[in-house]
């Protein structure tokens, strides 16, 4: 009888389920965290900037261990880390408790994880699936969160139908945390045995060594990608103001802009899955493929934000059609925009410490993109400021297309050379 290979369902419930204690579950319950715990948004804001810049310094270091260790180990010790810490948070839900708590998340989720993750989904892939891979990826992680967030409600629902008490709320919230604990926990099982017999011939056969790594740093390319990256997740983040616009401006209710928000976060797995396909089609009959498909979606997405800055205010209709076309971009580009390390020829051994250094500058809108567009939108009320802030988010994306761009040009420029390893 064939054995299954659950590898890749495992790698993709950990991308996504190492990620629910810090972002699903505040985005779901937020009001009860406040309400039960004495919290504040500004201790939700304190919180998420720590785990920010201690996430930066993770990325960094993170990407030398994928290169060292074997992935199992690391993406599994990620998640039971994980889960322990969300525990705390449950045992000592105070300002300090909270931000202690996301400080450690900064560091649980990215160090052990996330350069894990990218390196063995790419290895995986191989060269002619790997854009294939990464939007199965990502767009299985998008899938999963819809998928729990649903079974926690249900749950949460029919052990507790009346959640107007603030006794029921608290417990709701323990409910949450320990199904939660209890899902990474499984998934971490699932994870140590299904990639006992995963072989990272990048392990064996060249080991990591400490000058390949700076070579890897000067590489002009890897930092290309990372613009690449931090114009693409400025991009993404973006969708987060796409709710309060609607409420805020359009005079939307907040239950409308909830459904709204549902069907495109929907979109995720359905964007991503199918831009994976395509990028590798065209790959396959074109050199620069991935590459042109990825300039092409950063463009399109600014052209969507600039829309949205200048869009006729009071018209559903158009602001439905340009959030719908600009969050199914900046999906598309989330699957593919690691899948092109392979173009480059970055070798197979560094491609954790790689990921490592563009996540470390792709990612920073994680510690910025908030604080810039929450300052514009408040400072001038109405359209005014998520104007500035649309504005703002095309020229992220501008860049991001110019350094994709830069990358592989379509003029008959060969692709950019691979990072040269230093003679042992």
């Amino acid at each position: 009888m064939r054995k299954v290979n659950l590898a890749p369902l495992f790698l993709i419930l950990a991308g996504e389920a190492v990620f629910i204690p810090p972002f699903l579950i505040p985005r779901l319950v937020r009001p009860f965290m406040i309400a039960s715990w004495g919290l504040t948004n500004r201790d939700f804001g304190a919180a998420f900037f720590t785990y920010g810049i201690l996430a930066a310094i993770s990325y960094f270091l993170g990407g030398p261990l994928a290169d060292k260790f074997h992935p199992r180990l690391l993406i599994s010790g990620s998640l039971v880390s994980t889960a322990v810490v969300s525990l705390f948070l449950v045992i000592a839900p105070t300002p300090f408790g909270l931000i202690l708590v996301y400080g450690l998340f900064g560091i649980t989720t990215i160090l052990l994880l996330w350069g894990a993750l990218i390196k063995t989904t790419h290895l995986t892939g191989g060269e002619p699936y790997r854009s294939r891979a990464m939007g199965i990826l990502d767009g299985g992680r998008g899938a999963a969160a819809a998928a729990f967030a649903s079974s926690l409600l249900v749950v949460v629902h029919i052990l507790l139908p009346n959640l107007e008490t603030h006794s029921n709320q608290e417990s709701a919230l323990k409910i949450i945390y320990f199904c939660t604990a209890g899902f990474l926990a499984i998934v971490a099982v699932g994870i140590w045995y299904s990639l006992k017999s995963f072989d990272d011939v990048s392990l064996s056969s060249k080991p990591w060594r400490f000058s390949e790594a700076i070579s890897a740093l000067k590489n002009r390319e890897v930092w290309l990608l990372s613009l690449v990256i931090l114009g693409a997740y400025c991009g993404y983040k973006s969708v987060d103001n796409y709710a309060t616009f609607l409420v805020d401006v359009q005079g939307a209710s907040p239950e409308a802009a909830a459904q709204f928000m549902s069907v495109i976060f929907w979109m995720r797995p359905v964007s991503a899955l199918a831009t994976g396909f395509l990028a590798d089609y065209l790959q396959r009959r074109n050199r620069g493929g991935r590459f042109f498909l990825m300039t092409a979606l950063l463009v399109l997405a600014t052209g969507a934000q600039i829309c949205l800055a200048w869009g006729h205010v009071g018209e559903n209709f158009f602001y439905f059609i340009a959030f719908l076309s600009s969050a199914a971009f900046v999906f598309a580009l989330r699957a593919i925009y690691f899948s092109v390390f392979g173009d480059l020829r970055i070798p197979d051994h560094l491609v954790g410490t790689a990921t490592g250094i563009v996540s470390v500058v792709g990612f920073m809108p994680d510690i910025f993109y908030g604080l810039v567009t929450g300052y514009l939108i408040d400072l001038h009320p109405n359209f005014a400021g998520f104007q500035l802030s649309f504005i703002f988010t095309a020229a992220c994306l501008a860049v991001g297309a110019i350094a994709s761009y830069c990358l592989y040009r379509p003029d008959g420029a060969t692709a950019a050379p691979s990072i040269q390893v230093p003679a042992r």
